[in-house]
C-alpha cells in the first residue's frame, strides 16, 4: 500500500549500505524506480556531506541530504544548508574542554566537516580493532592539528562531536555524566562511540525542517534505519522502518521492519509500502 510516500530518509551504516558499506546495484535500481515516481531520495546520516560515499551522492536524484545527524540539512550540488543546529561559540568551546577528560578518540564537525587532530588519528588504532573502520573514520575526517584554536575563530561554527570508546564501561559512564548537559543531545550509531549533537539537532527535526521546505505532510515521510541516533527520525515519519539488524528500542518504535541490510533491506521497503 503506497501512503502516498513523497519522501524516503534513509540511514547509511547499517541501513542503505551493506556490511561492506556497498550500496547493491539491486537497491540502486528500486531508488531509481521511487525517484521515477517523484519520491525524494534523502540520505540521512551522522556523516558530514563529504563523507556521503560517492555512489550515493553522485545519484542523479538525489538532491537533498540530511547529514550530521540532521543538524545540518544540504542541498547537493550547491552545498545551500536548508536547515541548521548548531552549537553558539561558547558551548562548542566548553564542550571541546570538557570531552578531553575522557579516555576517548574525540572529533569535531566544524562548518560541516568532520576534522580530527593528528594527535587523535595516530592513536586510532588503540580504539578500534578493524582496518576498515579506521579506513572509514580517514576517508570521513580532516586532520588539523587544533580543533579548539578552530572552534575560536570567527567565521566557525560546530554542529556535532564524537567520542570514539575502546571500553564499554567508560563509554556508559560518560553517557550518564554528557546526559546531564542540559545543551547537548547525546546519541550513537555505534557501540563504541557516543555523538553529542546541539539540543534539538537531530534527524527528526533535519526530516521535519526539509519536508517543511518542500511542502510536504508528516504523513508522506518514509523514514528507515537501525540505531540510536535514528530514533527521532523513525519517529517523526508517517512510516517509520526498522532494519531486521536495528536494535530492539528501533523495532519497538517502528510502524514496520524490513529485511536486513545485507538483504537489501530498504529495497524490500520501498516496493513494499512505496511502490506495490
Amino acid at each position: 500500500m503506497n501512503m502516498g510516500i513523497r519522501l524516503i530518509a534513509l540511514d547509511l551504516d547499517g541501513t542503505l549500505l551493506n556490511s561492506a558499506k556497498e550500496l547493491t546495484d539491486y537497491t540502486i535500481k528500486i531508488l531509481e524506480k521511487a525517484a521515477e515516481r517523484e519520491v525524494h531520495i534523502v540520505p540521512s546520516t551522522g556523516r558530514s556531506v563529504s563523507g556521503i560515499p560517492d555512489k550515493i551522492a553522485n545519484l542523479p536524484f538525489v538532491h537533498y541530504a540530511l547529514t550530521l545527524n540532521g543538524a545540518i540539512v544540504v542541498e547537493m550540488g550547491t552545498n545551500k544548508i536548508i536547515h541548521e543546529c548548531v552549537y553558539s561559540r561558547e558551548e562548542a568551546v566548553k564542550l571541546w574542554d570538557f570531552i578531553q577528560k575522557y579516555d576517548a578518540l574525540p572529533d569535531c564537525a566544524i562548518n560541516g566537516e568532520l576534522y580530527m587532530e593528528r594527535k587523535t588519528f595516530m592513536r586510532l588504532p588503540d580504539y578500534t580493532r578493524t582496518p576498515e573502520r579506521i579506513a572509514l573514520m580517514k576517508q570521513t575526517r580532516k586532520e588539523t592539528d587544533n580543533i579548539r584554536s578552530l572552534l575560536l575563530q570567527d567565521n566557525t561554527e560546530s554542529a556535532k562531536m564524537n567520542l570514539l570508546f575502546a571500553d564499554s564501561e567508560k563509554r556508559m559512564k560518560a553517557k550518564q555524566e554528557l546526559l546531564q548537559i542540559p545543551f547537548i543531545e547525546v546519541s550513537s550509531s555505534l557501540p563504541q562511540n557516543l555523538e553529542l549533537n546541539r539540543k534539538g539537532g537531530n534527524k527528526g527535526n533535519g526530516l521535519l525542517a526539509l519536508a517543511d521546505y518542500l511542502g510536504l505532510k508528516r504523513e508522506e515521510l518514509m523514514a528507515c534505519g537501525d540505531s540510536d541516533n535514528d530514533y527521532s527520525m523513525i519517529e517523526a515519519a508517517g512510516l517509520g522502518v526498522a532494519m531486521a539488524n536495528a536494535s530492539k528500542e528501533i523495532k519497538n518504535l517502528a510502524d514496520a521492519v524490513t529485511l536486513s541490510n545485507d538483504e537489501d533491506g530498504v529495497a524490500y521497503a520501498i516496493k513494499k509500502w512505496v511502490l506495490d
